[in-house]
């Protein structure tokens, strides 16, 4: 598909994964005005806290390790962005998105046990999205899910028109890829790149540009 007018290299390179964030957002239902919760900062995640709040979102926040990462978070738009291993974090997501809870959970952290959290911190009768793709076996306790009467939405790839969207979507300034991209690099230091991101997780999008 053809790039739009008046968007940049930079931007095309990441049409890509905004449109799989847009699409995950959107099987989801989401409505205007509810909120949200994403697990995971990295570049989907960060993608689907904004593509959630074009979609109307109230407050979307974020669980997120890194702090840059959560910086980076709060910087495009969420209301707040909190490591998951701090003692208060149900307080605070009550006190952010109210208390009854999120009504959807975003999972883009591909951790086997982010799923069962999702499933925990979620509203009654609300949603999960499986976005993320974890290594190994995730566990939930299906009578919580029951109980809650929770809904499971996954999410793959994108579709056609949401790519057109997503171009859209940033030459309107509602979306910010680039805002990702925390290094670039010439396509002789791929090697150096892909070391940099195992061992530097505050690394978020690095883009190879052949031309350099």
């Amino acid at each position: 598909m053809p790039v739009k007018g008046g968007l940049s290299d930079e931007t095309a390179a990441l049409l890509e994964p905004t449109a799989v964030a847009l699409h995950a957002v959107r099987r989801t239902g989401l409505r205007v005005g509810d909120t949200a919760l994403v697990l995971g900062a990295g570049p989907i995640g960060l993608l689907v806290l904004q593509c959630a709040l074009a979609a109307g979102a109230g407050a979307v926040a974020l669980l997120e390790p890194q702090p840059v990462r959560r910086e980076r978070a709060k910087q495009l738009g969420a209301s707040v962005a909190l490591d998951p291993m701090q003692e208060d974090l149900a307080a605070r997501l009550r006190e952010a998105l109210g208390a009854l809870g999120p009504d959807v959970v975003f999972e883009c952290a591909g951790a086997a046990g982010t799923l069962a959290q999702a499933g925990a911190l979620v509203r009654r009768g609300g949603t999960v999205s499986l976005v993320g793709l974890a290594a190994g076996p995730a566990e939930i306790q299906p009578g919580a899910w029951l109980a809650q009467e929770l809904r499971l939405v996954a999410s793959l790839g994108y579709e056609r028109e949401e790519f057109a969207l997503v171009q859209d979507l940033l030459l309107e300034g509602r979306l910010a890829s680039e805002a990702l991209v925390s290094a670039r690099a010439p396509l002789r230091a791929l090697p150096d790149v892909f070391e940099r991101l195992h061992s530097h997780p505050d690394e978020l999008k690095v883009l190879i540009d052949p031309r350099a």
